[in-house]
């Protein structure tokens, strides 16, 4: 029943639902509505919701915190679950409060106050339900996304003895001038340049990810890696380094001891690229998980560099698209006139016949075809433009183009990528990214390109290329050390006579630079 003191009308009538839309029991006090049990329920259901609310989203103040929160799929569902109680809670006493304060009489006086009441309540629940899907569709992103279990760390093997045929893709006679010890404590520095002799694991003070980018499409992961990059950071400093494997490649070793190596003693039996389809064929090489593949592909790229690999990121390039223009687009500096690869499948929008010199602004689109062009120069040039697309989509991913994309943002992301990076472990990773960014972001990237003129994809030496990340991973190394000696690629190492002095080169590039 309802009081005979409650107070109708299209003012009480609008007053009541909005009220109650804003907290839930104030529309019944201002007109004095009875609190039926029902609306007793919700209004202490939004009082609980509120506080839980306010508590998970009060303790998320910076960018780790929030990534920590999603981390925790648990408190993060249990966001979600108070974001809709509040959409609910408010919605049912707004419309219990306007029903016991509607107009006595008038048809069209009770429409009006009706659909002036919805477009109010509306309004004010809308953004708890958008709320609500958002953190539902970020928890789905994020559960594609990332892994369940810990990730597997590839170490890398010595490397093999003299005579074996597989030190590098050459073969050669007599005694080594390098050697290898077979363990050395991480914490020991690499050798200084004018030694041979490298540790077999360097970098293991820091955090590293290979990062492999595939034509693959929806839903389908199995096709070939045609970029291949290890990001390496420092968790303490933020010094971040870059290394880039040619997909071309021959000959990728595996650690001695495992399965892979057993299957191709002398190799990858194809270029790079190939591990991963090849392998995806095959999974019981690398534990028959579903992502056996991208393991096997960082076991081969940790035995090649010498140095462990923690986690893998794999990115779909065609759902790259939607990620670049879920961000607004990238801002890149084309250095030549480079021709254009020709309308990729399903393009959004034609692809110019070329892209022009200087400072252009491009959509999903147009970064994709830039980054997969080879057509105006080499596959090496193109996997210069691959590392400067990842780092434009470093500097696009602003706050404001997360926030201000995140529905797009978050579909793509979980579309177009995969990682055995823990979800639990998604704080710590924000926390290295912040590192990164007070060491100097993208700015400060030191580069390695295993590519000719520097090593050979075909006749690459494997002391040679320990020895370059050995000096790029060095504890002096940003500083602008010297690199180890380099090898012209395409020449075996010297097989007799005392060992040469290695000549310096100049230090590692900048991702800068090169952009």
């Amino acid at each position: 029943m309802r009081s005979r003191n409650t107070r109708r009308g299209p003012l009480a009538c609008t007053s009541a639902a909005l009220l109650s839309a804003v907290f839930p029991g104030l529309g019944h006090l201002a007109v004095r509505a009875r609190f039926r049990p029902a609306a007793l329920a919700a209004v202490a259901l939004n009082v609980l919701a509120t506080a839980a609310a306010l508590a998970i989203a009060g303790s998320a103040r910076t960018r780790t915190d929030v990534a920590a929160l999603v981390a925790d799929r648990f408190t993060f569902l249990v966001l979600a679950a108070a974001l809709a109680t509040l959409a609910v809670t408010r919605l049912a006493t707004a419309a219990d409060a306007a029903w016991q304060a509607r107009p006595r009489h008038g048809s069209a006086l009770r429409l009006a106050a009706g659909t002036a009441i919805a477009a109010l309540v509306l309004s004010c629940v809308a953004p708890l339900a958008v709320a609500t899907n958002y953190v539902l569709q970020t928890d789905r992103a994020v559960g594609q996304v990332f892994g369940t279990h810990d990730a597997i760390t590839a170490y890398p093997g010595a490397l093999p003895e003299p005579g074996s045929g597989s030190r590098h893709a050459t073969t050669t006679t007599g005694p080594a001038t390098f050697t290898i010890p077979s363990a050395i404590p991480a914490t020991v520095p690499p050798p200084a340049p004018t030694t041979t002799t490298l540790p077999p694991i360097v970098g293991e003070d820091r955090v590293n990810v290979l990062l492999l980018g595939g034509d693959a499409g929806p839903g389908r992961w199995s096709l070939r890696t045609d970029s291949i990059i290890v990001v390496s950071i420092h968790p303490a400093t933020g010094d971040t380094v870059m290394i880039s494997v040619p997909r071309n490649l021959t000959r990728l070793p595996f650690p001695p001891g495992s399965a892979l190596a057993t299957r191709y003693p002398n190799g990858f039996n194809d270029l790079a690229n190939a591990v991963y389809p090849a392998v995806d064929r095959h999974r019981e090489l690398t534990g028959g998980g579903d992502d056996a593949a991208a393991q096997a592909v960082k076991l081969g790229i940790a035995q090649l560099l010498g140095m462990p690999i923690h986690h893998y990121v794999l990115v779909d390039m065609a759902g790259f698209v939607d990620v670049v223009d879920a961000l607004g687009g990238l801002q890149l500096n084309v250095a030549t006139r480079l021709p254009m690869p020709g309308n990729p499948a399903g393009a959004a929008h034609p692809v110019p016949d070329f892209i022009e010199p200087g400072p252009q602004h491009m959509d999903g689109t147009i970064a994709l075809a830039f980054a997969r062009s080879r057509t105006g120069d080499s596959d090496y040039k193109r996997m210069g433009r691959q590392r400067c697309v990842l780092g434009a989509i470093a500097a696009a991913a602003t706050p404001l183009a997360i926030v201000s994309g995140l529905g797009e943002l978050v579909g793509a992301f979980g579309d177009a990528v995969r990682t055995d990076i823990p979800r639990e472990r998604l704080g710590e990773f924000s926390d290295l990214i912040d590192r990164f960014t007070i060491a100097g972001g993208t700015a400060t990237v030191r580069t390695l390109h295993l590519a000719p003129p520097l090593v050979s994809a075909t006749r690459w030496d494997a002391v040679q290329v320990r020895q370059l990340v050995a000096g790029l991973l060095g504890p002096d190394a940003s500083a602008g050390d010297v690199s180890p000696a380099t090898p012209a690629p395409d020449t075996p190492a010297t097989t007799t006579g005392p060992p040469a002095a290695p000549a310096p080169v100049p230090p590692a590039p900048s991702l800068a630079d090169g952009c």
